[in-house]
């Protein structure tokens, strides 16, 4: 079989975008894949082979477009990278991000990047079907229907943020005339596709009404491998992951109330692992050397080994109106790296939250969804270990039962194979 993604990452490991395509796609091991992309940045995985990368930057020359395969650029790639849009755009000021945005999506407008070199490359591969992620950018999925075009194949799309209602708290008048826009490019775009893959039932509901395409529900999987563990002295707590839409908050109110906790001894400390740009101020709390340490990024690889040495993995999602309206359907991946990496989960958000209401429904996690209870939750655990065997046990049944890889991986080959063949996927 011949996979061809269509997304706007690239396909890195060290960032969620890439390693969500790594474990999808590595369901695939005797599959043919390549990757067209939009995104300024070298691909480093473990898959993928062939890409054609094509980004705004190039828009602005007379190369729309570039041929790479992983031999051209080597260890180039090496550096490792948590999220470069998110870099980017926490350089621009909050009020000119919806016009910056928009202006990008004119620059796709005014530019011809329907080369024949993009044609050429689609051609050459021959897929049997497109795997495009829905991202709310237009001019990505915009992309994703001129390669069907020309490819002449199925496409399958994963949609895991609302990329579609306007169930938002903005008042930038560009904001809303970029979503407008959006909503149309993915309405069309979800019509053209022969299965829509979600993360939670919560939107695979909304949405199931809304577009009327086949849909099924797909989580991150993981392997599950029993193990005895004990708890550590001082109690660890962990998160990784970016801090943005104030997730940082959250990890104040825990290194505060560890701050009282451990005012005679340390009881507990909290470990930070993130690429995320921060204030002084923030970083200062989380970084106090005694109640919490910020470790920056580091390699996935060695983040799994950091997890089986905590006991608390922490789930954070934000409390303010704005965020928790961009995030409500989303299902965050680290759910399952907390699952599958025996700890405990400490998950805080509002309780109408996708993943909040998927850990608290099977009560899989000690769940706080008001920031103020943060406080008496950090204490309850630091003075309850026995909670702590108890939730890590419960999040590690849950992640057996639903996000087990080889169940995972068998769905996606059934799902693929189907729909390459022409036929209808099983719901």
């Amino acid at each position: 079989m011949k996979i061809l993604v269509v997304s706007y990452e690239s396909w890195r490991d060290t960032n969620s975008g890439g390693n969500v395509l790594s474990d999808i796609l590595r369901a695939f091991p005797d599959a043919d894949i390549a990757q067209i992309y939009c995104w300024d940045e070298l691909p480093q995985n473990s898959i993928c082979q062939k890409y054609f990368q094509i980004c705004e930057s190039m828009l602005l020359t007379d190369k729309k477009g570039r041929r790479l395969e992983e031999k051209d650029y080597g260890a180039e790639a090496s550096v490792p990278s948590d999220s470069k849009e998110a870099e980017v755009k926490n350089k621009i000021p909050s009020l000119l991000k919806s016009p910056a945005l928009l202006a990008r999506e004119l620059m796709w407008e005014i530019f011809n990047w329907k080369t024949k070199e993009l044609e050429s490359f689609i051609n050459e591969f021959e897929p049997d079907v497109i795997f495009a992620p829905c991202v709310p950018y237009f001019h990505v999925l915009k992309l994703a229907l001129h390669v069907k075009s020309i490819a002449k194949c199925p496409i399958i799309s994963y949609v895991v943020d609302d990329v579609y209602s306007l169930k938002k708290f903005r008042f930038s008048p560009t904001f809303w005339i970029n979503k407008l826009i959006r909503r149309k490019y993915v309405k069309r775009f979800f019509s053209e596709c022969s299965l829509i893959y979600t993360m939670t039932d919560m939107q695979m509901e909304e949405y199931r009404k809304i577009f009327r395409r086949p849909m099924k529900i797909l989580c991150k999987s993981a392997d599950f491998e029993e193990r005895v563990r004990g708890i550590g002295s001082p109690i660890s707590f962990i998160y990784a992951g970016n801090l943005l839409w104030k997730r940082w908050k959250v990890l104040e109110e825990i290194a505060k109330a560890l701050a009282d906790i451990n005012e005679s001894e340390i009881k507990a400390q909290l470990h930070v692992f993130s690429g995320s740009k921060m204030k002084p101020r923030t970083l200062q709390m989380l970084n106090d050397g005694r109640n919490s340490v910020f470790h920056g990024l580091i390699p996935y690889s060695e983040l799994k080994d950091r997890y089986k040495e905590s006991d608390v993995a922490i789930f954070a999602e934000s409390f303010d109106l704005k965020n928790r309206l961009i995030t409500r359907l989303s299902f965050s991946t680290k759910i399952i790296d907390c699952m599958s990496s025996g700890c405990a989960i400490l998950a805080i958000g509002p309780g109408s939250q996708a993943g909040m209401a998927y850990l608290k429904d099977n009560d899989a996690a000690i769940c706080v969804n008001r920031i103020k209870d943060i406080p008496a939750a950090v204490r309850r655990i630091t003075e309850l270990p026995q909670l702590i065997t108890e939730y890590s046990e419960k999040a590690f049944l849950l992640g057996k039962r639903n996000h087990m890889k080889e169940e995972i991986e068998k769905m996606l080959r059934q799902d693929f194979y189907d729909i390459a063949a022409g036929r209808a996927p099983v719901l």
